[in-house]
C-alpha cells in the first residue's frame, strides 16, 4: 500500500473529529441566530414591521439546515467548505437582521416631521432588506437542496438520538455534582523545590538572583509557587511578592502589581486622594521612575522575595531591575523562564534546569486526576500507561489528558478510540507532543462548552479574569442556552467549573467562592489559533493590527488610539470589542469611531480605559447588551441609555475612587427591561419625575450603588425590583427607616449592603429588622464613612 494512501487510512478517526467539530460549530452559529430571530420577533416585533413575512421564512429555511445538521452531526464526510458556507450565511443573515433593527430603532424615535423627512429612505431601507434576504433564502436553497453533498449524511441514527439525550441530562445534572476547586497535587517537583530552596538559602548576603527554566507546560509556575509557599521559605523572609511577567511585558502594571504585595495599604492609599483632585504624590498618577523608587523603598530595609514569573525577554528585565535593592539583608529574587539566555542575563547562578516527569510520575498524576482515589481497573492499566507515555512526561499534558479520561466511561471500549487519536497526532508530528492532548480535549469538549473555552483567549496572557464578569459575558454573548427554569447565571458558572474540573481552566477561591480564574498561555495559544480558523474571535497586537478577516469578535491589545489611526479593517461584522492595551483617555474621537465601526457591537468592554464623556447618542448601540466602562469624570449619562433595550449588565467603575462623589442616570432605568446587573462603583443618583405606573424590573438581579434620593425611594416602594437579590444602597437622607416594609418584601433578596454616615444613624427600628434578616440568610453589610465592616448578629444588637 502506498504510504501517503496508508497514513490516510490512519489519519482517518482524527479526520473526522475535526469534521464534527466544524459541524458543531456551524450548527451552534445556526442556532443562536434562530433564537437570535425568535427573541426579536416575540419581543419587538414592531422594529420588523414591513419585512415580518420575509424574517420568517429566513427563520423556516434556517431551521431547515439546522435539523440538517443535527441529523447528521454524527455521521462523517461533510466538507468543511460546505459547512463554513452554512456558518458564513447564517452570519450574513443575523448582520442583515441586526442592521436593519438598528436603523429602524433609530427611525422611530425620531419626531413626526423626522419620520416625514425621512419617508423615502425608510422605504428604500425595507427594499434593500427584502432583496438581500431572498437572496440568504436562496443560498440556504442552494446548500439545502445539493443532495450530492448530504447522501453520506441523510440517516439519523437513535445512537445520535441517545446521545442527544443523555448530554441533556448532563448539562441539567451538573449543578449538582459540582465540587471544590482544589490545586492540582504536586508530582515529581519533591527534589526540584528541595533544590530550588536551598539555592534560595545559600549564599552570603548579597542579592541573589535564582532560575527556574524549561519549556511550557513543565510546571515552571507550579514549581515557583510550591516553593513560594513552602515554611522554610516564610520563615527566611521578611516580605514576598509574586509578579506575572507575560509575552508582552507593561512595566506599570508590573510594578503595580508589586506594589499591591508589599503595601498592606495599597488600596488605602490609592483611595487618599482628595475628591476631584489628583495629586502627584497618588500612586495611580505616578510614572515608571517613581514606581520604581516606591517598590525600592518598600523593600530597602527588608529581606525579602520577589518572583518574576514567565520572563520572556531580557529587556524586560532590564526595565524592572532597578527597582530591587542590593540591601545586604540576603534578599533573593526567583525568576521562571522559557529560554536559558534571558535566565543567566538575570543572574550569573546557573539555571535550575526543569526536566520532564519520568513515567512512574507521569501515572501517578495521571491515576490521582482520573480515579481521584478509587481503586483503578486492572485491565485499563496498560492503555492508560500507553497514553501517559505519548505525553513525554509534560505535566501540563498528563493532567489534560487525564481531565478528558475522567469524564469518559472506564472502559476498554471508551479509551481505546483515545488511543487512536493519540497515536494520530503522534504519526502526524513527534516535534509537536505538548500538543497532542491539548487539541483533543478541545475536540471532546461537549457543544456547548467549546465557545466557553474559546473565549478565554480573548485576554491578555496571565490575565487574571473576574469571573462575575466573565459568566456575564457568556450570557450577553448567548453561549447560555436551553437552561429551563434555571438562572442563566447559575448554568454559565456550572460551565465554568467543568472547565476547571476538565483541567483546562485554572480557578482562585477566595472566601470560599471562585474570583478568578486563569488558562495556561499554551491553551491560550489553542484558544486563538481554533478561534482564527473558526472566525470566533481574533486578538489584535502591535504587530498585527491589519487584520484580513473579518471576525465577531476583536481583541485589541494595543493603543485604542493607535489602532485607530492604523487600521483600515471592516469592523461592521463586530459583534464584541475588548479594549486591554495601554490605558488610554477614550473622547468624542473614539466614541465616533465606535458609533461608526462597531454599530452592531453586543459586548463593549473599555478595560482600563477611561472614558472622558458619554455620547448623547450612546442609544444607537441596538443590540449592546453587556457596557463596561472605566471613568473619573463621568457625572451624568444621558437619557439615551434608556434606548438600549437589549442591555442585560453595566459595569462601571472609576480608577481613582472617590475622585468623584456620584453619577446622574435617569430614573425611567424601568425601561431596560432585560437589565440583569446594574453595578456602578459610584453612587448612583436617579434623576427625573417618576412614573404613576408600576413598573417591573423582572429580570434585575444586581444593583450598586443607588442613592436613597426621592426617585430611588419611589422605586423601591412601587417595587420595581421583585427578583433583586442583591443591592447596595446609600442612606445619606435618612430614607432607610421608610423602606423598611418595602425591603421585606424581597423575597430573593440573599446580599443586602447599606452605606450610612455614622454608626448613631442605625435606629433601633433598623437594628431590629436588620437582625431579622441575617435571621432569614441574609448577608448584611454596613459600610460606615465608605469603609466596608462585615458583622453579625451580635454586633448589629450591640452596635459595637
Amino acid at each position: 500500500m502506498p504510504l501517503q494512501a496508508k497514513q490516510y487510512r490512519n489519519h482517518k478517526p482524527i479526520i473526522q473529529i475535526y469534521t464534527l467539530v466544524y459541524a458543531v460549530m456551524a450548527e451552534s452559529v445556526v442556532s443562536f441566530v434562530l433564537d437570535h430571530l425568535s427573541q426579536l420577533a416575540a419581543r419587538e416585533a414592531n422594529l420588523l414591521y414591513g419585512v415580518e413575512d420575509r424574517v420568517q421564512s429566513l427563520q423556516y429555511e434556517l431551521q431547515m439546515i439546522k435539523d440538517l445538521l443535527n441529523t447528521t452531526k454524527r455521521k462523517k464526510g461533510m466538507e468543511h467548505t460546505l459547512l463554513n458556507q452554512i456558518r458564513d450565511v447564517a452570519h450574513m443573515a443575523e448582520d442583515v437582521i441586526d442592521t436593519f433593527v438598528a436603523k429602524v430603532s433609530i427611525y422611530k424615535r425620531r419626531t413626526i416631521l423626522g419620520r416625514m423627512l425621512r419617508g423615502f429612505g425608510q422605504a428604500r431601507l425595507l427594499h434593500d432588506v427584502a432583496q438581500k434576504i431572498d437572496k440568504l433564502k436562496s443560498t440556504l436553497n442552494e446548500i439545502r437542496d445539493n443532495k450530492d453533498k448530504y447522501d453520506a449524511f441523510r440517516e439519523a441514527t437513535n445512537q445520535s438520538t441517545a446521545e442527544e439525550e443523555e448530554e441533556k441530562e448532563r448539562l441539567q445534572s451538573l449543578h449538582k455534582l459540582r465540587r471544590d476547586v482544589e490545586e492540582e497535587h504536586v508530582v515529581g517537583f519533591v527534589q526540584d523545590s528541595k533544590d530550588v530552596v536551598k539555592r534560595l538559602q545559600e549564599g552570603g548576603s548579597n542579592l541573589k538572583i535564582v532560575s527556574i527554566v524549561g519549556m511550557g507546560g513543565l510546571g515552571k509556575t507550579t514549581l515557583a509557587r510550591k516553593v513560594y509557599n513552602s515554611s522554610m521559605v516564610n520563615d527566611r523572609f521578611d516580605c514576598r511578592a509574586w509578579v506575572y511577567v507575560s509575552n508582552e511585558c507593561r512595566v506599570k502594571e508590573l510594578l503595580l502589581g508589586l506594589l499591591k504585595h508589599l503595601m498592606p495599604n495599597f488600596e488605602q492609599q490609592r483611595k487618599s486622594s482628595k475628591k476631584g483632585k489628583k495629586s502627584s504624590g497618588d500612586i495611580n498618577n505616578m510614572n515608571e521612575e517613581e514606581l520604581k523608587k516606591q517598590v525600592w523603598n518598600c523593600l530597602e530595609t527588608k529581606r525579602y522575595l520577589v518572583v518574576v514569573d514567565d520572563l520572556w525577554k531580557r529587556q524586560d528585565w532590564d526595565e524592572v531591575q532597578d527597582a530591587f535593592p542590593d540591601n545586604n539583608n540576603g534578599s533573593r529574587i526567583l525568576i521562571t523562564s522559557r529560554f536559558k539566555e534571558v535566565a543567566l542575563h538575570a543572574g550569573d547562578d546557573v539555571p535550575h534546569y526543569l526536566q520532564f516527569l519520568s513515567e512512574e510520575e507521569s501515572w501517578k498524576l495521571f491515576c490521582r486526576k482520573v480515579f481521584k482515589g478509587e481503586n483503578r481497573p486492572s485491565d485499563l492499566e496498560t492503555l492508560g500507561k500507553q497514553m501517559v507515555q505519548s505525553c513525554r512526561g509534560l505535566p501540563l499534558s498528563v493532567i489534560v489528558l487525564a481531565g478528558l479520561l475522567a469524564k469518559k466511561e472506564k472502559s476498554q471500549r471508551e479509551w481505546t478510540k483515545v488511543v487512536g487519536h493519540v497515536n494520530w497526532y503522534l504519526t502526524r508530528d513527534e516535534t509537536q507532543v505538548k500538543d497532542i492532548v491539548l487539541k483533543l480535549s478541545y475536540d471532546n469538549l461537549p457543544r456547548a462548552l467549546k465557545p466557553c473555552f474559546l473565549y478565554l483567549g480573548l485576554f491578555p496572557e496571565d490575565f487574571e479574569i473576574p469571573v462575575m464578569p466573565l459568566l456575564q459575558k457568556w450570557v450577553a454573548e448567548g453561549f447560555i442556552q436551553d437552561t429551563g427554569n434555571r438562572d442563566p447565571d447559575d448554568v454559565a458558572e456550572d460551565y465554568l467549573y467543568e472547565l476547571i474540573d476538565r483541567s483546562l481552566v485554572a480557578g482562585v477561591m477566595l472566601n470560599g467562592r471562585l474570583e478568578t480564574c486563569q488558562v495556561h498561555d499554551l491553551l491560550r495559544d489553542l484558544c486563538i489559533s481554533e478561534s482564527k480558523e473558526e472566525k470566533v474571535f481574533e486578538v489584535c497586537t502591535d504587530n498585527n493590527i491589519l487584520i484580513p478577516t473579518k471576525p465577531r469578535r476583536l481583541s485589541i491589545h494595543s493603543d485604542m488610539g493607535h489602532y485607530i489611526s492604523s487600521s483600515n479593517n471592516d469592523h461592521s461584522c463586530i459583534r464584541s470589542l475588548f479594549l486591554f492595551g495601554p490605558r488610554y483617555n477614550v473622547g468624542g474621537r473614539e466614541w465616533k469611531w465606535l458609533l461608526d465601526e462597531c454599530k452592531l457591537v453586543r459586548v463593549l468592554d473599555f478595560g482600563s480605559n477611561s472614558c472622558l464623556k458619554i455620547p448623547s447618542n450612546l442609544g444607537n448601540f441596538t443590540h449592546l447588551r453587556y457596557l463596561r466602562i472605566e471613568s473619573d469624570d463621568i457625572t451624568f449619562v444621558p437619557d439615551s441609555i434608556l434606548n438600549l433595550w437589549n442591555l442585560q449588565t453595566i459595569e462601571w467603575s472609576n480608577w481613582w475612587p472617590y475622585s468623584i462623589d456620584s453619577i446622574s442616570f435617569p430614573v425611567q432605568m424601568w425601561k431596560l427591561k432585560h437589565l440583569r446587573h446594574f453595578n456602578v462603583g459610584l453612587n448612583v443618583k436617579l434623576r427625573g419625575r417618576c412614573s404613576e405606573l408600576d413598573q417591573k424590573m423582572w429580570n434585575l438581579q444586581t444593583i450598586s450603588s443607588l442613592v436613597l434620593n426621592e426617585q430611588a425611594t419611589s422605586l423601591i416602594k412601587k417595587g420595581t425590583f421583585p427578583n433583586i437579590k442583591r443591592m447596595e444602597i446609600n442612606d445619606d437622607e435618612d430614607e432607610l427607616p421608610n423602606l423598611l416594609q418595602s425591603l421585606e418584601l424581597l423575597k430573593h433578596l440573599n446580599k443586602l449592603v447599606i452605606c450610612i454616615t455614622t454608626r448613631e444613624s442605625l435606629s433601633e427600628q433598623v437594628t431590629h429588622f436588620l437582625h431579622n434578616l441575617e435571621t432569614n440568610g441574609v448577608e448584611v453589610v454596613i459600610n460606615f464613612n465608605k469603609e466596608k465592616e462585615y458583622f453579625h448578629r451580635a454586633q448589629i444588637l450591640g452596635l459595637c
